[in-house]
């Protein structure tokens, strides 16, 4: 049984740990669990739902009634997808040249007629920025004389040897007027691991530049902190963050989280509070879940999720439906990952995003060529059934 501490106790321990741990060595941080409200960041553990509520008309096991009032629905049509294939040869972070190398934890946007893929750090860049027309050929953003752009700029409290270059797990996002990109990167050490934070910024357009605003966004009472950040932007145009607690060990396990951010996308909405979608459960999980990623299509909303060690084969790609940006949320697929080694021919697929291409559902994801070696970029093209749920039609 996991432990459970009084809500007051528990935050005099985040802020003293929290505290400790980001000024080990000498450095200055932010303070631990800074919010722009009262509510914390991470709430008491309580048991997630294992069943959608009634009026979520999709999902495994559904009764016939609830199939045939969605089947009736007027929902945007669906197309097929054609497999995507990434092009090229090339390991160098060379602009004008189609780019095949280290691609991890991408995420993706579209704007005008042209692609933006974001990755955890690689090339010495802190947001590694790929653009493509036609989401086969990739190659790393330049300026107009040609140069490589590295188009973001950390903030105060990020504690790093390499000027900020070991950034992980990009989410980017159209908030408002501007586009808002999020990452992990570290504030100091807590018992000799990398301590993380959340940072949040701004810029122009997804090209960036980017600069930062508000606090940085921490939890000190867990190790490894928080991260792997997702900026989402719901059907009402509400947006949220995802992130992954990476636990407390022997007193809580790994989670997602999700929480409003206000309408400027510089920090939370004020008022909001956090809520967990979901916990460590299946075996396949291993020791962790971790990279969320949320999308709405065609009337159900959809989280996705890695699980396991990222360094193995062993890692995947689970989903669930919710019933909306706060939840429920319930694991589909009877639980099983979506995309798995197994079941894709590729080593350890996961750090997935999930967008939609027109009128058709897809997940950018990395997989390893090798498992230690580099872990490319593939696009997975998915197809969703009568019921909402989805299967793969092609790994990528």
């Amino acid at each position: 049984m996991r432990k459970r501490g009084r809500p007051i106790a528990a935050l005099l321990v985040l802020v003293a740990i929290g505290a400790a741990a980001c000024t080990e060595g000498g450095s200055a941080s932010p303070r631990a669990d800074h919010t722009s409200s009262e509510a914390p960041l991470i709430p008491e553990e309580s048991a997630l739902p294992t069943a959608l509520p009634s009026d979520v008309l999709a999902g495994e096991m559904q009764d016939l009634a609830k199939l045939a009032e969605r089947l009736a629905q007027q929902l945007p049509a669906q197309r097929r997808p054609a497999p995507v294939r990434i092009a090229g040869s090339s390991s160098r972070w060379q602009p004008g040249t189609a780019y095949r190398g280290v691609f991890a934890d991408p995420d993706i946007v579209r704007h005008r007629d042209r692609w933006y893929a974001y990755a955890t750090n690689t090339s010495h860049l802190r947001l590694p920025t790929l653009t493509s027309r036609d989401l086969v050929t990739w190659t790393p953003l330049a300026d107009s004389a040609g140069r490589r752009v590295d188009p973001l700029e950390i903030g105060g409290w990020v504690r790093s040897r390499d000027g900020g270059r070991d950034l992980w797990a990009p989410g980017v996002e159209k908030v408002g007027d501007g586009w808002t990109a999020a990452y992990a990167a570290p504030a100091g050490t807590q018992g000799g691991q990398r301590h993380n934070c959340i940072g949040l910024t701004r810029g122009p357009s997804p090209a960036g530049p980017f600069r930062p605003v508000g606090e940085p966004i921490c939890y000190g009472e867990a190790q490894l902190g928080v991260i792997d950040p997702d900026v989402f932007v719901d059907e009402h145009g509400v947006p949220w963050l995802l992130w992954k607690f990476s636990g407390v060990v022997n007193r809580r396990p790994a989670g997602i989280f999700i929480r409003q951010l206000n309408p400027d996308g510089t920090g939370f909405a004020d008022g909001s509070q956090t809520r967990e979608l979901l916990t460590l459960e299946r075996a396949w999980e291993g020791d962790t879940i971790e990279n969320p990623s949320m999308v709405q299509f065609r009337g159900v909303t959809y989280l996705f999720y890695s699980g396991n060690s990222w360094e193995r084969a062993d890692y995947a790609t689970g989903y669930a439906i919710c019933a909306g940006p706060e939840g429920p949320c319930v694991r589909q697929n009877r639980g099983d990952p979506l995309l798995s080694t197994a079941a894709t021919g590729r080593l350890g697929p996961g750090g997935a995003s999930a967008f939609v291409d027109h009128k058709s559902l897809r997940l950018i994801y990395h997989a390893w060529d090798q498992v230690g070696r580099t872990r490319q970029m593939h696009i997975a093209s998915l197809w969703q059934r009568d019921d909402g749920t989805l299967e793969v039609i092609d790994p990528g």
